[in-house]
Formats: C-alpha cells, structure tokens, sequence
C-alpha cells in the first residue's frame, strides 16, 4: 500500500493577501514540514506502508503540477497537512485527488482538524480526519486499511472522525514519551531545498525536542497551550543533531518548540551534550525573557546557540497583563542587553491594535522595540484567533460574529478584516509599515548590523530581501 503525505501550496490565504504572506514570508526561507516527517519515520518503523512525501510550498507547485504528481505517484492514501488559514489550498488538493480516483482513501490532519474536527470530516472529498498528534494514529489507521480497505475499523480509533462516526473528537492521542518517536524521515525531501534567511550556513533543518506550553496568554490559539510539556531527553535531542550532520551535512538548526528554555536544567544538559561531542553547530531557539538568566546565555552560547526569539508583544505593562503574557518589561531589557552582549542575536516579535490599545500604547510597543537594540524585530496586527480566549471573550461580548466558522463553511471566500474591531486593519496595516521603516531605517541600526553579520552571503540576502520587503510594504501599505 502507498502514502503520500503532502504539504500544500499556499496560494489561497484567508485573509486574502496579508502583509506577511504578500511581503515577509516569501523572503524568509522555506522550512520542511517536520510534522508529516515525523508520521512518515514512524510508519517506516512500523508498517510495510511505502510513503512519499511532497513539500508543494517549498517546490513551488501549482495545484495542476501537484495534481501531476498526486496521479503520477498513483497512491492508495493521501494525508494532506491542513491549516486553517490555507484551508482552501488543501480543499484543491481533496478535490483534485478523488478527481483522479475517487477510490484513494483522503486523510486530513494539521492544526485545522484541532480546531474544527467536525467541519474537517464534513470536506465532502475527505475520507478520514485525525485530531491530535498523528505519528501513532496513522499507525493504526494504515493498519486497518491493510486488513479490511472495504471496511476499515478506524473509527474507535481515539481521536479519527470518518463519515460515520463524526464525534469522535472527545478523546486524540499524545503521545507521552517522545524519546520513543524516530528522527524524522529527512530522507524522503531534497534536504537541500530547506535555508533561513537567519542562517549562515545553509541547507537548514527544524527540530523538535519538546511538545507543549505551560503558558496561557490570551491571544494564543495553540491547543497545546497552558498544558503539561513533554519533553525528548538531552541525549536524543544531540543523537538527532548529530546524524543530522553525519548524513546530511546540516549545521544550522531552529528548534520549533513553543519554549525550548522553559525547563533550565535540561537546556544545560543539550547545551553540555552538545558541547562534549564537539559539534560545531550553529542553532536558534525560541524563548521568554523571564526564563532565561545568564548562566543558561552563556551555556547556550557556547555550544552553538546565534539566535534567540522572543514574544514581547507589547511595551506597555498594563497589555502585558491584559493579554496574560506578564513580562516585566525591565527584565525584557536586561535579557535583550546580557544575550546581545554574549554574541547572541536577539529577534523581538511584537504586535499593535490589541484590545482597547491606546494610541500612546501602540506608539509605545514600537518605541520600545527601537530602544531594545534587537537584530531583528517582526511587526504584526492583532487578529483574534479561533480557540483562543481573546475569540471567545469576542464572541460571548458580541463584538464580533463567529467569522472564523463562516470562513470554515465558505473558504472560497477570505475573510476581509481580521482585527478586533473588524474595521481596523488597513489602519494597524499602515502603522505597522510605518514601524518597519522606524525600525530597520534607522542610521544606528544598519551600522550596528554590519558589525554584527556572520557572513558576507548572509549579508548580501538580507539585504536584497529587506528591499524586496520594504518596497512591497511602503508601495501596499503605505498610509
């Protein structure tokens, strides 16, 4: 039997086209799809299942070219990696599969399924959806098509909704000892094809080493957030690495944890291990302010840690509170000053127009970015998303109708304005344009970054890229 697991073009966003989609993202680089890799591994391990994956997004694919191949692999099943705000996109792909053979059995499983299990099951074209993580799920569902494909016994399966049994949603599958998982199946990709514009040595790769967040802030739709973490020993963590660079010639990683820093004794372990095999690697991570302290900088530092992303969010205290983040924004400064110091390049995420900002708030969340010195500083506009508190408190205050579910039901058609107020964003979409040019067109900060560059090539990309970026951004979106 034949799996192909695919990751979808992203052509049809919902929200049409974003400041990010239409002028960031593209310039970013292209990261493998670690979640079908890790399916893939798993299966390779435990099923007689041939799999092949495709990576439409980072190859380019237009939905007729992705349907080619769909027909020139010729497979029994088809898992396509569904999010909501490519929704459409991964409908094409249902519809153009049953269009070459309405027998090849249509598996949907990503964060959309999370969200909207029961809105998965009914895409008319999908045969089987997968709420929760899914390396033991398709498992067990690949081996139940091999035993009765006229009838597979799949649906008491936790967490798999089919046509017939659409609430089986209650109970999904996580898995609790990570270290028991495979490496992810790099192999079946062109690792080559995988590079960061934050890097200095590509092809790159992701890597997981934990699942989880003990944190809750309020704007998070993450249903891993505020749950217990799971985390991979400090041994699997490096054995990964390590064949990463035996077999692949990889030496540049980002870790894709939601907090990789949260636990500070097993970050020292990675950051020792590391060091005490002599692996001359290079790595990013992501992390909160308050968690980190110097001693874990200088650790991290020294075993290959370049990078550190942080969610700020805001530089005023009082939405730090309302949006349940709670940093001290004195800590903020202090972490930003000692990682800088220690070599380690500092990238700020930060967004404007939460609920009841103020003009000085948003003027201040800006001017705190600057005064932070970061190497990088990424602007978004507040759009309540689906799952997480700031929605339903949305909802249940009518501010707003549930127009995540209307798109859900009618994905043809993006959704318009996403702020909180509905009617904001080409308003928030100027401010944050106008951010970007504060931010990255001041005289300190370009001469502080050519000091502060790893590589000429390195350098000469980001700059072509920060011109792509910025001429879209101040032609689309200026005020």
């Amino acid at each position: 039997m034949k799996l192909l697991l695919i990751y979808p073009p992203r052509k049809y966003h919902m929200f049409g086209a974003t400041l990010h989609s239409d002028a960031i993202d593209g310039e970013a680089g292209f990261y493998p799809p670690i979640g079908l890799l890790y399916i893939a591994a798993y299966l390779e391990e435990h099923s007689n299942c041939e799999i092949k994956v495709i990576d439409s997004f980072t190859e380019g694919l237009s939905h007729d070219q992705l349907k080619d191949r769909i027909m020139s692999e010729n497979p029994d099943l088809v898992g396509i990696y569904i999010s909501t705000f490519y929704l459409f996109d991964a409908i094409l792909i249902a519809r153009n599969t049953k269009s070459i053979n309405k027998e090849i059995i249509v598996i949907a499983g990503g964060p959309h399924v999370n969200l909207y299990p029961i809105e998965s099951i009914a895409i008319p074209e999908v045969d089987i959806a997968v709420k929760g993580e899914g390396e033991l799920v398709m498992n067990s569902i690949v081996k139940s098509i091999e035993k009765n494909r006229a009838n597979p016994e799949v649906g008491k399966i936790p967490g798999v909704l089919t046509k017939n049994n659409r609430n089986n949603f209650l109970t999904e599958c996580k898995i609790p000892m990570l270290n028991a998982l495979p490496f992810p199946a790099r192999h079946l990709l062109d690792h080559t094809k995988y590079r960061s514009i934050l890097a200095k040595h590509n092809p790159i790769t992701t890597v997981i080493s934990s699942r989880g967040c003990p944190y809750k802030c309020k704007f998070c739709s993450n249903l891993e957030s505020g749950q217990r973490v799971r985390f991979r020993s400090a041994k699997s963590v490096v054995d990964e690495l390590r064949e990463c660079v035996n077999k692949f010639g990889i030496y540049d990683y980002l870790f894709f944890d939601e907090l990789f820093t949260v636990n500070k004794e097993r970050v020292i372990d990675i950051c020792n291990e590391i060091t005490s095999r002599g692996l001359k690697i290079r790595w990013h991570c992501r992390s909160r302010a308050d968690v980190l302290d110097e001693e874990m900088i200088i650790k991290m530092r020294k075993s290959g840690c370049r990078l550190i992303q942080f969610g700020i969010e805001t530089g005023s205290e009082r939405l730090q509170k309302l949006v349940n983040k709670n940093l001290n924004l004195d800590k903020v400064e202090y972490v930003m000053k000692i990682a800088s110091d220690h070599g380690i390049y500092t990238y700020g995420n930060f967004m404007v127009g939460l609920p009841t900002e103020t003009p000085d708030e948003t003027i201040s969340t800006i001017d705190f970015a600057k005064k932070l010195n970061l190497d990088y500083a990424i602007f978004g506009v507040f759009g309540p998303l689906a799952g997480s508190e700031f929605y339903d408190d949305g909802l249940r205050e009518g501010k707003f109708k549930d127009f995540w579910k209307e798109f859900v039901n009618e994905p043809e058609v993006p959704i318009q304005d996403g702020s909180w107020t509905r009617e904001d964003m080409a308003k928030y979409y100027a401010v944050i344009s106008d951010a970007y040019r504060q931010f990255y067109l001041r005289p300190n900060y370009m001469l502080r970054r050519l000091f502060r560059t790893d590589s000429f090539s390195q350098m000469i990309w980001q700059i072509k890229s920060a011109y792509k970026i910025f001429d879209k951004l101040f032609k689309k979106f200026k005020k």
